[in-house]
């Protein structure tokens, strides 16, 4: 019985843990994309005046 339970408590661990690398993955994805529309905001800013 104690046995089942440890597992238990290892799985319970390992689901909290997936979730938390997830959350820190899909934050980290946001802060990419943010930061790439952001220089390609600069780039058209540059743009724009070099052209005129």
């Amino acid at each position: 019985m104690a046995q089942i339970a440890k597992a238990s408590k290892a799985t319970g661990k390992k689901v909290a843990y997936q979730k938390k690398v997830e959350d820190k993955g899909k934050k980290v994805v946001n802060w990419i994309f943010a930061a790439l529309i952001a220089l390609a905001l600069l780039f058209v800013v540059y743009s724009v005046f070099i052209v005129s």
